[in-house]
């Protein structure tokens, strides 16, 4: 007889972050000497601004350091439902300050689910999602879209979520990310409100994790959410400083706004797990949040954007997914799917391409196998210039190196 795991079964439905193998897989090479160029980072470009790094120390300085309890600085619940642009249907009451979005999403899945429960993921998002709906003890089921979905981007529709709901009726929440990280793609208010509706109609919360929604590029914005009964009553905006400001992630603030009894008892639930994040922390995160935004940061996203579309486009069969919002694009290599590596590995997968432009092309990429067209790939175009273009030049000559079976 086996002896008893001595972990829970929870914990082997849990993934490794995808990140951290991309990244130990990245040092390895270049412990080895090899100069990898990494296109699978997020990381805005920048430090932190000098008055943000001010705040700071002041509030070091002023002795701003005592432990904080509850769900955050009230000034900075304010200015968040100001941010989010919520003031018609919340208040400062109706937000969770936590130590980073990840920190506000699963207090809030704490919440609202549990095990036995199913909660929906957008099947296009970022893997993550999944392995913290599990942490959680809830199933989570991917939620793919159907007739049509390339046109749209892999976007979800009020019909194909309507349809999960159907087939799935213990469902408590949807997660679903706006703008996508994976693919880049932004509903918008129409496309949003019929979801939000849908889920209403099921009794079954909308969580929408906008991260990169001050990352919105072509004169567009984030899609205003009327102040509608469903909105107040079933939706849940997950947001925080990591992917709105240069060199914030280290800064861990974010917060869940949304229904105040969901609010409340994740608010409960964050104080029994990790806590609130410091007070000069959130201090900081008040300031950016009230500050004039960097609209030279879009602009200089906007013109790599724009710069590596130019650099694919020099490799003839290459092609890039259109790109409304993040720091990441898709690139799409179905072209190479079924071709032969010189060593005799067959392409089969976005995951084999990785593998291949790590190996052979020093390039560090996000394999993104989204259940669509096959040999999709991540790449973040937040990274300088220069690297872009290595990255791009390497991956040609990388794919030269490929060749066709039989």
């Amino acid at each position: 007889m086996n002896p008893p795991s001595r972990l829970s079964p929870r914990y082997y439905r849990i993934r490794p972050s995808v990140m951290a193998e991309l990244a130990h897989s990245s040092q390895a090479f270049v412990r080895s000497g090899r100069q990898v160029a990494n296109l699978a980072s997020g990381l805005l470009p920048g430090e932190l601004s000098r008055g943000l790094r001010q705040v700071a120390m002041d509030s070091w300085r002023d002795g701003h350091f005592a432990y904080l309890n509850g769900p955050g600085l009230p000034p900075l619940r304010d200015a968040v439902v100001e941010w989010l642009q919520m003031r018609q249907v919340r208040t400062g009451e109706d937000v969770l300050v936590s130590p980073g979005s990840r920190a506000a999403l699963s207090a809030v899945l704490a919440v609202v689910s549990g095990p036995g429960d199913v909660v929906l993921v957008d099947a296009s998002a970022w893997l993550v999602f999944h392995q913290m709906i599990a942490v959680s003890g809830a199933t989570p089921v991917p939620c793919r879209p159907g007739a049509g979905a390339e046109e749209r981007g892999m976007k979800l529709s009020a019909a194909d979520v309507k349809h999960h709901l159907q087939l799935m009726p213990g469902t408590r929440a949807l997660v679903l990310a706006n703008p996508v990280n994976t693919t880049a793609q932004m509903y918008d208010a129409v496309e949003m409100h019929a979801i939000i509706e849908v889920c209403a109609a099921h009794g079954v919360f909308c969580i929408i994790d906008r991260l990169y929604g001050r990352l919105v590029y072509d004169g567009r914005s984030f899609p205003y959410l009327e102040p509608t009964p469903a909105v107040r009553d079933w939706c849940v905006l997950i947001d925080g400083v990591a992917r709105a400001f240069r060199g914030a992630g280290a800064l861990r603030v974010g917060w869940a706004c949304g229904p105040r009894d969901v609010i409340d008892a994740a608010t409960v639930a964050q104080e029994h797990g990790a806590g609130p994040p410091g007070r000069v922390v959130q201090r900081v995160a008040l300031t950016a949040l009230q500050a004039p935004y960097d609209i030279g940061l879009i602009e200089e996203l906007e013109g790599s954007r724009d710069f590596l579309f130019d650099e694919v486009a020099t490799i003839p069969g290459l092609r890039h997914w259109a790109v409304p919002a993040t720091v990441y694009c898709l690139l799409d290599f179905g072209a190479w799917i079924g071709t032969v590596t010189p060593v005799g590995w067959v392409i089969e997968s976005s995951g084999d391409l990785a593998d291949y432009l790590l190996a052979e092309g020093n390039v560090l990429v996000t394999p993104s196998d989204l259940g669509g067209p096959p040999g999709l790939v991540r790449v973040s175009f937040s990274q300088p210039w220069d690297v872009l273009a290595t990255a791009v030049h390497r991956i040609g000559i990388a794919l030269g190196g490929l060749r066709r079976s039989g």
